[in-house]
């Protein structure tokens, strides 16, 4: 997007503030799910505060993810070098008090790594991290968790896709759903649904005919219908904010809301109706609170995720930043 074009359209009072030399960065911010009386299981309808999650010098930290091993709790996420502009895959412990672990390196790459989709199947521990600028989906798997990661498989797939979350997961095979971008401005994105399978053997070949040569990989990644039929063509609400959970009996999709000139601006949660979704609520940054951070400094609401315990939020706010690390 043209930067003075954003420029223009951006609230007067942000646009001085970042004229004096204040930097939009993301925070985590975790609290217990909500139970008080007159409060709703989702953020920004009731309960207490969001702490903060302890950063480090000249990193931010964003798209957290839960995953449970056994009776422990680990959080995965995005930190962002403010020197060099390029994100890894970092993980902390995350008790039930809200307190965490020191932040530990994951997986590093050559280009930038973010939503850390962290999974089980088939008796191992899997991730594929978001790898839109290598124009790639990637899966990798644990072998020493949780900082122990090896890559498995790279699937070109000759687009920009952001986001990926488990749609659905069997023995033979998964359902993912892939936010793609735009190529000329990226806060407009559309549902891509892949499922990705073990390579399936190819059949006897005919009598006098040679047989195909092996592809030598485990698995195939395949483009499959498009996923929630309204949001086929590029819009500004496709964009995934987490991974799916049951409230109730409903199967709730986080989403991520942008503007014309404003990326990840609130939370837009959605309720499978049959093969569609609707809007259930929404959580805009006013409506929510972060011990810390002051309200008028809080710009927007980017991922949101949770268990049976914990909710956990990122928050894009408006600060004076040391980029050395």
């Amino acid at each position: 997007m043209n930067q003075l074009y954003r420029a223009l359209h951006m609230p007067p009072d942000r646009l001085l503030r970042k004229l004096r030399g204040e930097k939009e960065i993301y925070t985590i911010a975790v609290r217990p799910l909500p139970t008080a009386e007159g409060t709703e299981p989702l953020p920004a309808l009731g309960g207490e505060a969001y702490t903060q999650l302890p950063g480090r010098e000249g990193f931010w930290f964003a798209d957290p993810l839960l995953y449970r091993r056994n009776t422990s709790r680990y959080l995965f996420a995005e930190a962002m070098d403010l020197a060099t502009g390029k994100g890894r895959i970092e993980v902390c412990h995350l008790l039930d008090d809200g307190t965490a672990g020191e932040w530990q390196l994951a997986l590093e790459e050559d280009f930038h790594l973010s939503f850390p989709m962290v999974f089980d199947w088939n008796g191992d521990t899997w991730m594929i991290p978001e790898t839109g600028s290598d124009h790639s989906l990637r899966l990798y798997r644990c072998k020493e968790f949780p900082t122990g990661w090896e890559l498995v498989q790279r699937f070109p797939v000759g687009a920009e896709l952001c986001d990926t979350i488990l749609v659905d997961r069997t023995p033979a095979a998964l359902t993912l759903l892939c936010s793609e971008t735009k190529p000329d401005n990226q806060f407009y994105v559309r549902w891509r649904r892949y499922t990705l399978g073990k390579t399936i053997d190819p059949p006897e070949p005919l009598p006098g005919t040679e047989p195909p040569e092996p592809s030598g990989e485990p698995f195939e990644l395949v483009p499959d219908e498009a996923f929630n039929l309204q949001h086929r063509e590029y819009n500004l609400v496709s964009r995934n904010a987490g991974p799916l959970f049951v409230l109730g009996e409903q199967v709730i999709h986080p989403t991520q809301v942008s503007t014309t000139v404003d990326y990840g601006v609130y939370l837009q949660f959605l309720a499978r109706r049959g093969n569609s979704e609707v809007p259930l609520c929404a959580a805009l940054p006013r409506a929510v609170r972060i011990a810390g951070v002051e309200p008028r400094d809080l710009i927007g609401i980017h991922t949101y995720c949770r268990d049976d315990r914990m909710e956990v939020i990122d928050a894009r706010y408006l600060t004076k930043v040391n980029t050395n690390s």
